[in-house]
């Protein structure tokens, strides 16, 4: 995951111990709203932030209360908070619904709107929030604009949204509830770290990982927990670190957008599926600065009719503090991808990747590539069967590299109705009849499955080195239609 902590983080506590990562607050709780609820006006009173229960099965985790919002539903009802008054103006409020409203605060630690409990299903319409203040755990949805938690369910229309604070999201979903965002446009600019902050993994962390080489101080949506959210027709914009998030999805968090525009502006990723977490995108454009999206561990991103530019990477697979079990799934279906690094990017890591149908162009001239993860809390083989990396490439004509450099684990590429140009490294590699495979540069490969020699070409200084097993007739060095050379080993 994106906090690069999922089974063990490293934290010190024995099994089954709850920890508690509490951060502070730059700024005091205002006077007046302290007194009214029975709180100190002490600048050093903890910030809410999120607990992780360390168990025999992995991390537990469990959400930060809000103790701040503007507009507060509960169990079905609304609950008219005093010292909201003077952030709120216009509009209508009820007990099922808000429309015509505008929120606006700089303070700490506040949520525009915060909705909760099974009996509440809320809607909020064509309304605008503006909230500048730091947040202290966007797991927790602390300092969301928009916040849904405690098996509620919270649908916008026509709403939007500014924030303009460290872990300040626009609009998240934790605790087994649903968001549903219809037409609205949803910004996240982030802010300047508090002074004394430190790094950190979990919640209260306010900036991404190092090892994902992003920047940036908040996340624009984050689902976590069982939950579920739901983007349409709508425009969801990071400055950094990420647009559509997951994290901590204790088990389950589906994420889905349909026809929307999705940015990160100067730095992070268009979506994130954490363990655990299913992602869908929809006939939707991401123009992104690092990555399309990022898969940890089990997690799955499907992109359907995508059209997707990243100035980075198109999809990374990682795992860190998991499973070797875990596989992550990568399902790119129609739509145009374009890149600058790598498409696809699997960093130990197992995979299943599907390409069907896209038109897919990397600048680096690289389609997949696998590496050892840098990051010292990747999950580690240690000489373990792994799944390893199957890569499916189904009727598309495509250009660019297939380097597997990952030692602990096998890769194997499927070729189905489609035809490839570009070098392949050390993988195994079948194709149907109706397959073709031009080798641009000096390739390695494990013929696997009765593949025949008009299959394949290269261009002449190219050589193939493949190795065959007992249901191939190929044997021997053969010359090339294109003048390159193919070199056939029986293993």
């Amino acid at each position: 995951m994106q906090t690069t902590m999922r089974r063990r983080p490293s934290v010190s506590a024995a099994t089954g111990v709850s920890v508690l990562l509490a951060m502070y607050v730059a700024a005091p709780v205002p006077a007046v709203w302290a007194q009214q609820h029975g709180l100190t006006a002490d600048p050093e009173t903890p910030a809410p932030v999120g607990t992780m229960t360390l168990t025999a099965d992995g991390v537990v985790f469990k959400g930060a209360i809000p103790t701040r919002y503007v507009i507060y539903v509960q169990d079905g009802a609304y609950v008219a908070q005093a010292p909201a008054l003077r952030a709120l103006s216009g509009g209508t409020v009820g007990s099922a619904s808000a429309s015509g409203v505008r929120i606006a605060s700089a303070d700490d630690n506040l949520n525009g709107i915060y909705v909760t409990g099974r009996d509440s299903r809320y809607t909020l319409a064509n309304a605008r929030i503006d909230l500048s203040g730091n947040g202290s755990d966007d797991m927790s949805g602390i300092a969301a604009a928009a916040l849904v938690g405690g098996g509620g369910a919270l649908t916008l229309r026509h709403v939007k949204i500014t924030t303009n604070g460290v872990v300040s999201s626009t609009a998240s979903a934790t605790e087994h509830s649903a968001l549903k965002v219809y037409d609205s446009i949803l910004i996240a600019h982030g802010g300047t770290l508090p002074q004394g902050y430190v790094r950190k993994i979990g919640p209260g962390m306010m900036e991404p990982p190092a090892p994902l080489g992003i920047s940036g101080t908040a996340r624009a949506s984050v689902t976590t927990d069982h939950s579920e959210s739901y983007f349409y027709h709508s425009t969801i914009i990071a400055d950094g670190w990420g647009a559509l998030s997951t994290d901590m999805t204790n088990g389950h968090v589906y994420l889905e957008a349909d026809d929307c525009s999705i940015r990160t502006l100067n730095s992070g990723y268009g979506t994130y599926a954490d363990v655990g977490a299913k992602v869908v995108i929809n006939r939707s454009r991401m123009d992104v600065a690092s990555y399309l999206g990022i898969i940890a561990g089990d997690g799955t991103v499907l992109l359907n009719h995508v059209t997707g530019r990243s100035r980075g990477i198109g999809i990374l697979v990682h795992d860190v503090h998991g499973k070797t079990s875990e596989v992550g799934g990568i399902e790119i279906d129609g739509g145009k991808l374009v890149t600058g690094k790598a498409v696809v990017l699997v960093k130990s890591a197992n995979a299943d990747i599907t390409l069907d149908r896209a038109a897919l162009a990397s600048g680096s001239g690289v389609l997949i590539q696998s590496v050892l993860n840098d990051d010292p809390n990747a999950t580690r083989v240690d000489g373990q069967p792994v799944a390893g990396i199957r890569a499916t490439l189904r009727h598309l004509a495509v250009t660019g590299d297939i380097l597997h450099r990952d030692p602990d684990r096998t890769m194997s590429i499927a070729l189905l109705g489609a035809r490839l140009r570009g070098a392949i490294e050390h993988a195994s590699l079948s194709m149907d009849a109706a397959s073709r495979w031009t080798a641009t540069a000096n390739s390695t490969i494990s013929l696997a499955g009765g593949v025949s020699i008009a299959q394949i070409d290269a261009p002449g200084g190219v050589t193939i080195a493949a190795s065959v097993g007992s249901d191939s007739t190929l044997t021997g060095s053969y010359r090339l239609r294109g003048g390159g050379t193919l070199n056939v080993t029986n293993r």
